[in-house]
């Protein structure tokens, strides 16, 4: 899958673009997925992977500069220097982590979405994570959250979510835009899914913390140079 994010920086008026490609694979009954920056060229090949077969999920980044993999030990770390934290790119949702309430269902555009408020089991948690709860507007035929507002301490929302452009492809419900805006920084960061190729083979050992910048050419077809 390709993606194009667009970094906003309301405060400073300024835009950054970055190219990226992303592979998910399932292990077991879990994911792996990787990504890979592309551009521009003073961040190509710095990496991340995340793997949610394990508990806790397991999250490293990889840094060319330094041929270093560093393992990621909060999932509040912001992913690729984004708005999204390691949490946000979970495939699915470790709901032992949470403490779910459904407050009701709503319709939008005639479609049916629920609204589930989730808290972080523990204070741990929630000091990782730098929120006290959220709720999320989910899509009741397809399971996909469309929106979320995240809650601070003081009860006030300072980031929103909005998932959209939401189409079938093999298959396969997929969120063709993605943004995650922080109201307190004053700042968002925009995805958008330009190619997906859901059938594409990719080996197991890319999703791996040993393989993680290795594999780089292996992963995108780039020019190592």
């Amino acid at each position: 899958m390709i993606l194009e994010m667009t970094l906003r920086d309301t405060s400073r008026q300024k835009v950054f673009h970055k190219s990226i490609v992303m592979e998910r694979k399932k292990f077991g009954s879990a994911y792996r997925s990787a990504y890979w920056i592309t551009a521009p060229a003073h961040e190509k090949r710095i990496a991340f992977l995340l793997s949610e077969d394990r508990s806790p999920p397991g999250m490293w980044m990889y840094f060319p500069a330094a041929h270093r993999v560093t393992e990621i030990v909060t999932r509040g770390f912001p992913a690729l220097a984004s708005d999204f934290n390691c949490e946000d790119l979970m495939e699915q949702i470790p709901l032992a982590s949470f403490q779910f309430r459904l407050l009701g269902q709503e319709r939008e555009g005639g479609i049916l979405l629920a609204r589930v408020e989730m808290v972080p089991a523990t204070d741990r948690l929630k000091s990782e994570l730098g929120i006290s709860k959220s709720i999320g507007w989910v899509r009741r035929d397809i399971g996909m959250i469309t929106r979320a507002e995240y809650f601070d301490e003081g009860g006030a929302v300072f980031k929103r979510f909005t998932a959209d452009d939401i189409r079938k492809v093999r298959g396969i419900w997929t969120a063709h835009r993605l943004v995650m805006e922080n109201l307190r920084a004053q700042h968002s960061s925009e995805v958008r899914v330009v190619a997906e190729d859901y059938l594409a083979p990719i080996a197991d050992s890319v999703f791996s913390p040993e393989a993680i910048g290795a594999d780089f050419d292996l992963a995108v077809g780039a020019d190592p140079k």
